[in-house]
């Protein structure tokens, strides 16, 4: 977890945003495959070792802080934005409303990881959408 985070404000203290959508997709990619060889060796449908979903997820979900240095933050703000991130990816990772639903009953393993994905991009859209009306 603290490698996670340290990562993080690498990217975000040095303002790599080109390498870090580069980097996101490779990871993402090199993810997917892992995954598939994973589930296809121990045939078992979302396993509950493998947590490199929650990663990409929350990876997501803090993804519009890279930008938000328009928006004059303080650290009270920046680490209020950081909780508000977490607990709504969480929020939309156990709830799995209407999309993130049909893509966790799909048995690919893909969908491993698309749901996560796709609740990362929910609470992403609420943060921007916080940061655009604050």
């Amino acid at each position: 977890m603290e490698c996670y985070f340290f990562i993080f404000f690498t990217i975000f203290f040095l303002k790599i945003t080109y390498y870090f959508f580069f980097l996101f997709f490779l990871f993402s990619l090199l993810s997917w495959y892992f995954t598939y060889v994973y589930v296809l060796k121990n045939r078992i449908h979302d396993p509950s070792e493998i947590i490199i979903d929650e990663f990409l997820g929350q990876l997501i979900s803090l993804t519009p802080i890279l930008f938000v240095n328009g928006f004059k933050l303080d650290k009270i703000n920046f680490c209020e934005l950081m909780l508000l991130s977490f607990l709504l990816f969480r929020f939309f990772d156990i709830l799995k409303p209407w999309p993130i639903y049909i893509v966790d009953k799909s048995r690919t393993s893909l969908s491993i990881l698309l749901d996560d994905v796709i609740a990362g991009l929910f609470s992403s859209t609420i943060i921007i959408i916080y940061l655009l009306w604050i």
